[in-house]
């Protein structure tokens, strides 16, 4: 088997992909809450360099890659990875973001994909497609022209296959592969479209290698009703008897389709232990780290680290408790200090079988498009990566061990 670098946590979507109205929706009747739920928090996406003329050129620079098919975001990975984008590098507009890094040289070059020492065939993109999908059957407040209800998976997944396709077309001798994970929100559809859909796409039949949640968009992993519940202990026992993975949003922000308050609820990390207790042996990716952005300004001012917080030591006792749950550092890893303060707190765990597990469960992603609202480009939140105080091997683990167990390829 090639030797493979794997970026465990993107997305390839466009401006036709989102459900805008459902975001809108949530905020219509929970203005107040949305205001304090922490989504314009200096320490999300409104940093101080954001809020000057820097965001507005940030902006831009992403919606640049919403007005793209797929297929021509993963050209312009590729096209990045290979340098064709260096003239770009450290040429900014207004303010330069004080986590602007590049690295010497191009990151794929001479046949291989190079990371420090680290030499690899190919590189492995696992993009996320998520379910936007509504229902908003009941509610008061809809607009002249919105649809009550409308099935926007299927035509997402479709544009990720063509993509792809189309993509691997262009560039047969590209060096990047795809291990793209099918997006479903459960509450959305009747447990017969999930069954046809399963049968369809998701491997072994279909090309999708795993399941993505977004519990924001109003995803409860282990609800109250029966006839709810029967739909995801579906999809539970589907990826147990599959070994397939499921990577689930775990920060306290993001693009939410209900109120504030019942998406941190629903995406909290101790949701899943009912879960878990039920599928003890089920792949699960806590994504993010359980990053909570939405702190008292005490805790802001004089807490830095996000290692003392309710989310995150949730996801370590889970990793702790149970044989195949995973983190990631997606989206997270646009600061260097993420990296600083996760290093120090495994290496300063008295318990070395915890660190051991924490090292092996540790998965890279980069949450690319989603993260250029924080970092300049692709190669740029790499190379923090790079630059972290973790060793060539645990970059190993992070990067392609530990994402291959998890995706069942090993």
């Amino acid at each position: 088997m090639a030797k493979i670098f794997f970026d465990a946590h993107m997305h390839a979507m466009n401006l036709r992909h989102p459900n805008f109205v459902s975001f809108v929706d949530s905020i219509v009747d929970n203005l107040g809450d949305f205001v304090t739920s922490g989504a314009l928090s200096s320490g999300y996406l409104l940093t101080p360099v954001n809020r000057t003329q820097q965001g507005l050129i940030t902006l831009m620079n992403m919606f640049s890659l919403f007005e793209l098919s797929i297929e021509e975001i993963f050209t312009l990975i590729d096209d990045d990875l290979t340098g064709k984008y260096r003239e770009r590098e450290k040429s900014f507009k207004g303010r330069t973001p004080s986590n602007s890094t590049y690295p010497p040289e191009s990151y794929f070059r001479e046949g291989k994909f190079h990371f420090r020492e680290l030499q690899y065939d190919k590189y492995g993109l696992v993009p996320l497609v998520m379910d936007f999908s509504r229902d908003l059957k009941g509610e008061d407040n809809l607009a002249y022209y919105t649809k009550e209800r409308e099935i926007k998976i299927i035509s997402y997944l479709n544009d990720t296959v063509r993509g792809i396709e189309r993509y691997e077309e262009a560039n047969r001798d590209s060096f990047l592969e795809f291990y793209p994970l099918l997006g479903v929100n459960p509450a959305v559809h009747p447990l017969a479209f999930i069954v046809d859909l399963f049968e369809k796409y998701l491997f072994p039949r279909g090309p999708f290698r795993g399941i993505k949640f977004y519990p924001p968009l109003g995803t409860d992993v282990w609800p109250e009703e029966e006839q709810e519940r029967e739909k995801v202990k579906f999809i539970y026992a589907y990826c147990v008897e599959n070994n397939l993975p499921i990577v689930t949003h775990c920060d306290d922000q993001g693009f939410r389709g209900v109120a504030p308050k019942l998406a941190q609820y629903y995406t909290e990390p101790q949701r899943w232990v009912p879960v878990l207790e039920h599928y003890p042996t089920l792949k699960v990716d806590l994504a993010h780290y359980g990053r909570q952005y939405n702190q008292s300004p005490l805790k802001a001012r004089f807490e830095r680290t996000f290692t003392g917080d309710p989310w995150f030591l949730q996801v370590i006792e889970l990793i702790e408790r149970y044989p195949n749950v995973y983190a990631d550092v997606s989206f997270s890893g646009v600061e260097p200090t993420f990296y600083k303060n996760l290093h120090r707190y495994i290496e300063t765990l008295e318990d070395q079988n915890l660190a051991d597990k924490i090292r092996e469960r540790t998965l890279f992603g980069t949450d690319f498009t989603v993260n250029l609202a924080k970092v300049e480009s692709y190669p740029n939140y790499l190379r923090i990566f790079e630059e972290s105080p973790f060793s060539d091997t645990e970059v190993e683990m992070f990067a392609s061990t530990n994402v291959t167990t998890f995706l069942g390829l090993g």
